[in-house]
């Protein structure tokens, strides 16, 4: 059995358990980190050396740290889930978009962080908004008559960059940005998945309730 440690409103867990709901495969979580402690327990440390999570252990010994990491282990192993593409330079296509996922959720933390302040300072938010919108037009173009990242297929890409994406929709209304077409159409599309509503928008948008924050 495989297990996951990592709370569920956390956005690189929810990557994780994302893609297991897509996978179909066999799984526990239990809730760690944040709130629920853990991350410098000394055995934790052994399976995620940075103390983050998730992290990912198997009853026969294996285990594995990095959330991106785990979606492409979890892709491998099971082939039938269609996540990666079939084509060789397609799926290296990918994988480089999996990697500059980085970029996207650079740009949300200061965005996030100026529009929760006691005492927003509008010149903040709209510097910030400016700097995420010109990082999400990368991935509005390439979205653009696209149905998912690498094209017709969902894969592996969509899974590393819809969680961040979420929260690009998660921007209180009040707050103007551009109207980046191409990448709304595809979080719609993201949002009729029934994994992606269960583990993404129903446990991160709960969190930010809680929080009594618009992310």
């Amino acid at each position: 059995m495989l297990t996951v440690w990592g709370r569920a409103d956390s956005s690189a867990t929810a990557r994780v358990m994302w893609t297991l709901a897509e996978t179909g495969l066999a799984h526990r979580r239990r809730d760690w980190g944040g709130a629920f402690g853990g991350g410098d327990d000394p055995a934790f440390r052994e399976l995620s050396p940075h103390g983050r999570i998730p992290a990912i252990t198997r009853d026969d010994g294996f285990n594995l740290w990095e959330s991106n990491t785990i979606i492409r282990w979890l892709a491998t192993i099971r082939p039938e889930a269609g996540l990666w593409p079939a084509d060789e330079a397609a799926r290296w296509q990918a994988e480089a978009w999996m990697d500059w996922s980085a970029a996207p959720g650079r740009a949300m933390g200061p965005l996030r962080t100026a529009y929760r302040r006691l005492a927003p300072d509008p010149a903040e938010i709209s510097r910030t908004i400016a700097t995420a919108t010109e990082t999400f037009a990368v991935l509005d173009a390439r979205l653009t008559d696209r149905a998912f990242v690498m094209g017709d297929q969902f894969t592996v890409a969509d899974l590393a960059l819809g969680v961040v994406a979420h929260r690009w929709f998660r921007i209180p209304e009040a707050l103007e940005r551009p109207d980046l077409a191409a990448l709304k159409a595809w979080h719609q599309r993201l949002c009729a998945r029934p994994a992606y509503q269960e583990h993404v928008v129903a446990k991160v948008s709960a969190r930010a309730q809680t929080l009594g924050m618009g992310d």
